[in-house]
């Protein structure tokens, strides 16, 4: 049997006429452990409600019908919540775009790891030091000694995703769900997030559900990928087969957006900064990618003065720096 099995999920809210407006519509899929599927798709598409349909972490409002719903053999629909919290604690990681949401800001990391473990200790290890240390290690966070004295507001963004990651595989779960897990983060702290996900699925075996709205993400990071489009799946596949040979318009779409820097050459990119008054030939003018300005432009490109930038706090007054930039 797959981990997660969906047949047919429909997701919908109730109109205020009466009606029911359909947010997720007839959709598909099963993940086999240590499998991974990547859902592709457009802000606002269904991707992360239909990643919550899994938890049975959907808003209050929300009306779910599926023909079958169900993670490692747990019936979401019918399941008692007492049944879905404990599914949630041991089955199930979460990891969200912002991690900074997702930890408690009057918690340091030792206070919030450890509340994640109780279930360890009552297997007879008890919950050491060393322990949330080596389960910091794992999630690829250094100095974690360091790390664990520390407040949510003392991390950077690619560490504090680290310590969520350490969070949600604590109790070795057997599904991942990664919804844009690294949307705020520059791109080498995501390439190296991307990187540690792989590398736990690689050692723990774990089933991962990667939601993100940038097929490039996706590309090598799973094994089979569903494209989502207005709450429904207009194309699903082995990854590397949709991506080469797209059959639906949309995901040609998507794939036409995405920068294709393996088409700039390094001469390219030195002729996009040339020095103004340099000779423009017509070779470098046709090397030149499109919207570089022209050598030997003077009109200005960006003008920002008087910038302020205000923080108030009680009985502290009005620090207020001010600056002028001309570019």
């Amino acid at each position: 049997m797959p981990l997660v099995a969906v047949d047919n999920l429909t997701v919908g809210f109730p109109r205020a006429d009466g009606g029911t407006s359909r947010a997720v519509t007839g959709v598909s899929f099963t993940i086999e452990a240590g499998a991974s599927l990547g859902l592709v798709g457009e802000s606002g598409s269904g991707k992360s409600l239909t990643a919550l349909s899994l938890t049975g972490l959907t808003p209050p409002a929300a009306v779910i019908s599926a023909d079958r719903l169900e993670v490692d053999g747990v019936d979401i629909l019918t399941a008692r919540e007492s049944r879905l919290r404990q599914l949630l604690r041991t089955r199930i990681g979460l990891v969200f775009q912002n991690p900074m949401t997702a930890l408690n800001p009057r918690m340091t990391v030792r206070a919030q790891l450890r509340e994640a473990l109780p279930g360890r200790s009552a297997g007879g290890a008890p919950v050491t030091t060393d322990l949330l240390v080596e389960e910091l290690a794992r999630a690829g966070v250094r100095d974690p000694e360091r790390v664990l004295t520390q407040y949510p507001h003392e991390l950077s963004g690619g560490l504090a995703q680290r310590v969520v990651i350490a969070l949600a595989l604590a109790r070795r779960p057997a599904l991942l769900i990664a919804d844009e897990p690294t949307t705020a983060l520059d791109v080498r702290t995501q390439a190296q997030i991307l990187d540690l996900i792989d590398e736990l699925r690689d050692s723990l075996g774990l089933a991962v559900l990667l939601v993100s709205h940038d097929l490039a993400v996706v590309a090598d990071r799973t094994d089979d990928i569903a494209v989502m489009r207005d709450g429904e799946f207009v194309e699903t596949g082995r990854t590397a087969a949709v991506l080469s040979h797209p059959r639906h318009r949309y995901t040609r779409d998507l794939l036409d957006v995405i920068p294709r820097f393996d088409l700039l050459t390094a001469t390219d990119l030195l002729t996009a900064t040339e020095p103004a008054g340099q000779p423009d030939t017509d070779q470098t003018r046709l090397r030149r990618p499109a919207g570089f300005p022209q050598p030997g432009t003077t009109a200005r490109l960006l003008r920002v003065e008087s910038i302020s930038k205000d923080f108030r706090r009680r009985g502290l007054g009005r620090l207020a720096r001010e600056s002028s930039v001309a570019a």
